[in-house]
């Protein structure tokens, strides 16, 4: 049950500013059961909605650490800013303590709080589906093309728009630092992640001179300062490709405050400075554009953190625009009606002139153009005749009747079989024709290792018989190795079965070179796997696949 001193926690937005030198006014307790007084120009934060519809509360008030973004207000006292629970928030409020020591835990919001009179749901807070402003449906982001990437030289150059006139002191010191997030947000810098550590520091301590020279409180300027290092550390740690360690190490927020909590201090702060949305009101929009560069924090991994991030959003800017009223949108302000003048203008030509003038004007560019191009094609064609002029009669001889050639009794394939006949016999190898050469096809009879261009047996007494037949024909001899569909392991010497069928080759070769009468004749070739004659799903067509062939030229028919 809620007790009368629950109210001491509100706090009321939207009254008048007070003038210089007025004591701060306390605002009336809404009585229970019925809305805060003063129409719409006040609203009453953290009283709880009724169940239904409607908009009228029901009996009793809100927990006694109730408020508006659902943490516990700080003890009443007398500083910068307004003692809490005297129901003004546009007195001077405490300034923030020095970050010795870190903040405490946030406090757990209660669960299923309906928002006052339908205001957006805060930080951590749940939102009511009978509200006035409902929850707003997250669209699908469309494809985007991958933009080239920017150089991390040219991302951190000064923008040049500190020197504007944003009429916020604390965005225009902060723009170069707020350019450089989005880009590294967006993911179109390259990264580098020292040269962006010491960047970033240097940028932070330039805009903290920059809001002092401009009249910012130190208070405020040490609040943007927090929320500019925090933004930088939760960017570009979840940036892929980051290197963490450096940043989780030597990150803004552990460098300036010795806070490695940034992700959950941001909002505490966050909502400290809500409380007097009027004084505080340019840190303020500066912590929400830093939402919407894509700063998440504790919301980032935590179950509905997307929900709640995005309520919050809409909830600060809110607040934001209670302080400054948004611009109608009217495209123009001061607009005056132009009236149409009764007389009807004369003079102007007809469409069918225009229109002919125009018909004519093409009609006259072909005719110009048709004319220039027969000219042109008159003095090729005239070059072109005259290229052979003064030359001799081309006369054509006509070939004699063909005459085919007579087939000689004993073919170089014939007697290539003939001097190999035991051999062929035993299956030691095969002789046949492939294209313009002749085969000698050696299969089983050369023994490698696997994976390996070493002979395991000894190959030189058929190398002799074959040699006695090759040194009996003229022409290019040819040895070419080919090997089965299985790659090897890649742990041997040949990483490529290319690499494996050419080494094996010039092991045959240099076997033949021995004995052969001209070395030169020789050449060497290696096709791999492409040339298959065997299955190589089954182990005897990788068997019939794994051989050595030497090519002997055909000789030219007379």
């Amino acid at each position: 049950m809620a007790g009368p001193d629950d109210d001491k926690d509100r706090t009321v937005f939207g009254q008048p500013l007070p003038k210089p030198g007025d004591a701060p006014r306390a605002v009336p307790r809404p009585g229970a059961g019925a809305p805060p007084a003063g129409g719409g120009d006040r609203t009453v934060i953290g009283g709880a909605l009724p169940p239904g519809p409607g908009g009228v509360r029901s009996a009793g008030g809100p927990p006694a650490e109730d408020t508006w973004l659902g943490g516990a207000l700080p003890p009443a006292g007398g500083g910068a800013y307004p003692p809490q629970g005297q129901g003004n928030t546009w007195a001077p409020q405490q300034p923030y303590p020095p970050q010795a020591q870190p903040y405490p835990p946030p406090h757990q919001p209660y669960p299923s709080q309906p928002q006052p009179y339908g205001q957006p749901a805060p930080f951590g807070g749940a939102q009511s589906n009978n509200g006035m402003f409902p929850e707003l449906a997250q669209q699908q982001a469309a494809p985007q093309r991958v933009a080239p990437r920017i150089s991390l030289e040219a991302a951190l150059k000064p923008s040049g728009l500190a020197q504007t006139a944003v009429r916020n002191a604390i965005v225009r010191a902060a723009s170069d630092m707020l350019i450089l997030l989005g880009r590294l947000r967006t993911g179109l810098v390259e990264m580098q992640s020292q040269p962006l550590l010491e960047h970033t520091a240097r940028e932070i301590d330039r805009f903290e001179r920059r809001a002092l020279e401009s009249g910012v409180a130190p208070q405020d300027a040490e609040l943007a300062k927090y929320a500019l290092a925090a933004t930088a550390d939760d960017i570009v740690q979840n940036l892929p490709g980051t290197d963490r360690g450096a940043w989780l190490q030597y990150g803004m927020s552990a460098r300036f405050f010795e806070d490695r909590s940034s992700g959950v201090n941001f909002f505490r702060r966050l909502e400290d400075a809500m409380r007097a949305p009027g004084q505080r009101y340019e840190v303020l929009e500066l912590m929400l554009i830093c939402l919407q560069l894509g700063f998440e924090g504790q919301y980032r991994t935590g179950a509905g953190g997307a929900v709640e991030l995005q309520r919050g959003r809409a909830a600060l800017y809110e607040t934001l625009r209670r302080v400054v009223t948004r611009p109608g949108d009217d495209i123009s302000v001061t607009w005056e009606a132009v009236p149409l003048g009764k007389r009807r203008r004369y003079g102007g030509l007809p469409v069918w002139v225009v229109m002919a003038i125009a018909a004519g004007m093409v009609v006259a560019l072909f005719l110009t153009l048709s004319t220039l191009l027969n000219q042109q094609g008159a003095a090729v064609q005239s070059g072109v005749i005259a290229l052979h002029q003064g030359q001799p009669a081309i006369t054509i001889e006509r070939p004699a009747a063909f005459v085919p050639l007579a087939t000689p009794e004993t073919t170089q394939l014939q007697r290539i079989r003939d001097a190999l006949a035991p051999e062929i016999a035993s299956g030691e190898l095969d002789v046949g024709t492939l294209n313009d050469f002749i085969y000698v096809r050696l299969g089983d009879v050369l023994r490698f290792g696997s994976g390996s261009d070493r002979l395991d047996g000894d190959f030189t007494p058929l190398a002799n018989r074959i040699l006695a037949a090759v040194n009996a024909e003229e022409g290019e001899v040819r040895v070419v190795g080919h090997t089965d569909s299985i790659p090897p392991n890649g742990r041997g010497a040949f990483k490529t079965n290319e690499e494996l069928s050419i080494a094996r080759a010039i092991t045959v070769r240099d076997i033949l070179a021995q004995g052969i009468d001209d070395p030169d004749r020789l050449e060497v070739e290696g096709k791999g796997s492409v040339d298959p004659i065997g299955d190589n799903t089954t182990p005897e067509g990788r068997a019939l696949n794994r051989r050595v062939e030497i090519l002997i030229r055909k000789e030219a028919i007379q």
